[in-house]
């Protein structure tokens, strides 16, 4: 029996390498926390709730658990005795060189049994499988909604950039359309060239352009926004909000943690344990199999007669069955088996050190982020005042109105870099929740 202890899973598996603390910092204490409600925003946490009631991917989750459940019992009634009833009547008739006729009638039931002996433990070794299958899908089926909520919190959020955007873009519309109409007073005047003109009507359709643009990106991400929330894409949605700024620090815990942390991970560790145990289940299918057999029944004319015990017959056998020869079938099986081991673990290897990476890369983005932020609000404030004095000094013929079309260009560019910094800030931090395996509730 201890001979038949068969596994693949290597030491490195069980035990991957990993730091004691984030390298690239992160604040300490325990991150196990309901992200969700940091955003304060009632919105977005009933439009998450949403998502996660009527998400057709999450739906077919669901409908994979169910499966991987009735795989369970399928594999754990293997391991109990099958009793089989049969009935059957059958009347025959046949006639003579005269012409009679002599038909007759039999009516026969019979009750079978039979059972496989988990001799060598394959069969436990199955249901085992099938056990940890069904519980990495319950893992995959937390992974998914967590996935799917900070999906939809992220393309929320995308909107409202999208929304915030829309406006810069409106903005930079009416200023060079103000901008056009001083240069063509000038113009008329005979104070300023033709030149100037023609560029800044040129602006003006460039602008339109772009705001034409930046409507179908906002209409575009709205539906993509709909299609998690299993509503009709239409692109239109109310969205009174504003991109939030939140700066405080969350905690990472440690690297340790990640591990029990993230459904993602542990999913792909009990399919590593699962395909472990197929490949037991596989490599004892090569051992003997011990079959129990029992029938009883028996044969009447009469239906009423098959209780009366006359006619009955039984039997009892018992099957012990040892593969000789199958051309290496058996074999072969078992070595893809251990192949499945190796594909499994490595893909475990892979995606908890993918973790580290993503928990290490988000905080550091974070610190990055917030400094680019700090520096384009102060280049929102410079440039616009800028922009105020070329547009003042154009007018007085100071500077040529290239000057102008760059300090427009400047001003507005840095305040649609705030807009999407701010936005990038708020997916970071949605990000790192993620990689932290940071769980969620949809009520308060």
């Amino acid at each position: 029996m201890a001979g038949c202890t068969h596994s693949a899973i290597t030491p490195q598996a069980l035990e991957p390498e990993m730091p004691e603390e984030w390298r690239r910092g992160g604040s300490a204490g325990e991150a196990g926390f309901n992200w969700l409600a940091s955003f304060d925003d009632p919105l977005v946490t009933s439009l998450v709730a949403e998502a996660v009631a009527n998400n057709y991917a999450l739906h077919q989750e669901r409908a994979r658990l169910y499966q991987a459940e009735q795989t369970v019992v399928v594999t754990r009634a293997n391991r109990f005795p099958s009793l089989d009833v049969s009935l059957d009547g059958q009347r025959r008739g046949f006639e003579n060189n005269i012409g009679a006729r002599a038909p007759s009638q039999s009516i026969s039931a019979s009750v079978g049994a039979r059972w496989e002996v988990d001799l060598w433990g394959k069969l436990s070794k199955e249901q085992q499988g099938a056990q940890l299958r069904y519980a990495a899908q319950l893992a995959r089926l937390e992974s998914a909604e967590r996935d799917l909520a900070a999906a939809t919190a992220g393309t929320f959020y995308a909107v409202l950039e999208a929304k915030q955007q829309l406006e810069v873009t409106k903005r930079r519309l009416d200023s060079t359309i103000v901008t056009q109409d001083i240069v063509e007073n000038g113009y008329r005047q005979g104070l300023n060239e033709a030149l100037d003109l023609y560029l800044a009507k040129n602006q003006v359709e460039r602008q339109e352009a772009s705001y034409a643009e930046q409507r179908q990106t906002l209409t575009e991400t709205i539906a993509e926004l709909q299609l998690s929330l299993a509503r009709y894409p239409d692109g239109q949605m109310m969205v009174e909000h504003t991109l939030p700024l939140i700066t405080d620090a969350i905690p990472a815990g440690l690297p340790s943690e990640l591990l029990m942390r993230r459904s993602d991970l542990q999913e792909a560790w009990l399919t590593l344990l699962a395909a472990d145990a197929s490949l037991a289940a596989a490599h004892k299918d090569r051992f003997p199999s011990l079959s129990l057999v029992a029938s009883g029944g028996g044969t009447t004319v009469a239906f009423a007669d098959l209780l009366d015990g006359q006619g009955s017959v039984w039997a009892l056998s018992a099957g012990l069955t040892q593969p000789l020869f199958n051309a290496g079938r058996l074999e072969a099986i078992e070595e893809q088996a251990r192949a499945q081991v190796r594909l499994a673990e490595q893909q475990y290897l892979e995606l908890v050190y993918q973790a580290f990476a993503s928990v290490e890369n988000a905080i550091s983005r974070s610190v990055s982020l917030h400094e680019r932020y700090e520096s384009f609000l102060e280049a929102e404030k410079n440039s616009s005042a800028a922009l105020n004095l070329a547009l003042e000094q154009y007018q007085r013929g100071l500077v040529s109105y290239t000057t102008v079309l760059e300090s427009q260009r400047q001003a507005f560019d840095a305040e649609s870099t705030v807009v999407q910094l701010k936005n990038q800030l708020l997916q970071n931090r949605i990000g790192l929740y993620l990689a932290l395996g940071g769980e969620f509730s949809t009520t308060y």
